[in-house]
This record gives C-alpha cells, sequence and structure tokens, in this order.
C-alpha cells in the first residue's frame, strides 16, 4: 500500500517413547562432529504419527545430520476463520508442545494465528499444553484482513471494508481517503480493547469521522469492497 506520504548425513535416534521437546524454539542439538551441543538451523522437518525427523545445520562447523525423536502427538481440532467463513481441521502436535493465543501455526499448508485456545468443559484459556487442548480457534494469515471502518457525522453514519496485508497498521489522527471519502481516525476497537495504534489482524472496527480533502493522506480506494 502507498502513502502521499531460507553432505553428511547421521541419524540420531531416541529410542525411548519421551515427550518430543519443541525444537523449533530449542535450536540447540549436539553435533557429532564438534561433540557438542551447538546452535543448529532448522533445514526440514518430518512429521509422522509416531516420529518426528529434523534435517539440521551446526552453525558452528556446518555439518548437515538428521535428529530422528519418538513422539506422542495429540490430534488437534482447529477451526479456522476467513472473513465470515470457518473451516474444520485436524493437525498432529506433540502433547508437550505449549500453545498460545497469537502463536502461528501451520494448517494443511495454511499460516494462521491463534484466537482462543479451549480446554474440556468450553473453558478457553491464554495457553496450555497440547495434551490438555480440546480444540483451537485460528485466523487465517494467508488472506487479506478485512478491516471495518465507520465514518460518522451529524447522526449518519456510513460503513465499509476495506481488504488489507494483516501489518497494516491503523492509528488514530491519521487522514484516510475511500474513493472521494476522507476520514480521519477516532478510536480504533481491536480485540483487546482500543488503542490509539494498531495492525490490521488485531482490529475488530475502526471508528472515524470525515474531513475535508487534504494533501497528505493514506489512499484506501483500491482496497474497499
Amino acid at each position: 500500500m502507498s502513502e502521499n506520504q531460507n553432505l553428511n548425513n547421521e541419524n540420531f535416534q531416541d529410542g525411548n517413547d519421551e515427550e518430543c521437546e519443541t525444537f523449533e524454539e530449542q535450536l540447540y542439538f549436539e553435533c557429532p562432529i564438534c561433540n557438542d551441543i551447538t546452535p543448529h538451523e532448522l533445514i526440514k522437518k518430518v512429521e509422522t504419527k509416531k516420529l518426528l525427523r529434523y534435517t539440521v545445520k551446526c552453525q558452528d562447523c556446518g555439518n548437515v545430520h538428521n535428529i530422528e525423536k519418538r513422539c506422542k502427538l495429540q490430534h488437534l481440532k482447529v477451526v479456522v476463520s476467513r472473513y465470515n467463513q470457518s473451516e474444520q481441521f485436524t493437525v498432529d502436535i506433540p502433547d508437550d508442545e505449549k500453545l498460545s493465543v497469537e502463536d502461528t501455526i501451520e494448517v494443511k499448508g495454511e499460516n494462521v494465528e491463534i484466537t482462543s485456545v479451549e480446554l474440556e468443559g468450553s473453558r478457553r484459556v491464554e495457553s496450555a499444553m497440547a495434551k490438555d487442548i480440546k480444540m483451537i480457534w485460528a485466523k487465517s494469515l494467508d488472506v487479506p484482513k478485512k478491516v471495518n471502518i465507520s465514518v460518522s457525522a451529524g447522526g449518519i453514519t456510513r460503513s465499509f471494508s476495506v481488504l488489507v496485508s494483516h501489518n497494516q497498521a491503523f492509528e488514530e489522527d491519521q487522514i484516510y481517503r475511500a474513493g472521494e471519502l476522507f476520514f480521519r481516525i477516532k478510536r480504533i476497537k481491536a480485540e483487546k480493547g482500543y488503542f490509539t495504534r494498531e495492525v490490521a489482524r488485531k482490529i475488530v472496527r475502526i471508528y472515524s469521522e470525515p474531513v475535508s480533502p487534504m494533501r497528505d493522506f493514506i489512499d484506501l480506494t483500491d482496497y474497499v469492497i
């Protein structure tokens, strides 16, 4: 939007049926060449119902090797929202992995952000271990974010929506344009309250007032739906 302004393979298999470590977060493994625990780059991840296999590269010596880990996987239901429609999937997550609201996970090749974590008894929490989760609610990050905007003056309100990048920022007192309409943001209602500045993926609705045409503005015309 414009403004008028990322060989040598060795297999290390743990024969114990112990729980999986969250490798992506840890990124420290034992290197067979360095004979020490060193930082690694995750190159490839292969996941089956009983095994996780990681191809990693030691950042100290450059050696590429495989790490295999037997684990217990939790079959989790994930409801993914795209605009006003939702679709349910099932994903396998290591049962000792912690999932939290605002975490980004991949569901059938689609990047989604967790919006709610539900436990048994329909109890909603901010985070929980996968083994304790009944269902995950999420929103797609691979489709544009629909932002609802209200422009009010003299008791008359005009509402419309724009489709923008999830990281597009909006802020109070900034002037925007939508076609022939110029407006100034007065309040931004987000998922966790009202803010003076917020990114689109967290916005519920923008409240604004019309203003006279100005030279400095952000043009949303091409994104109005």
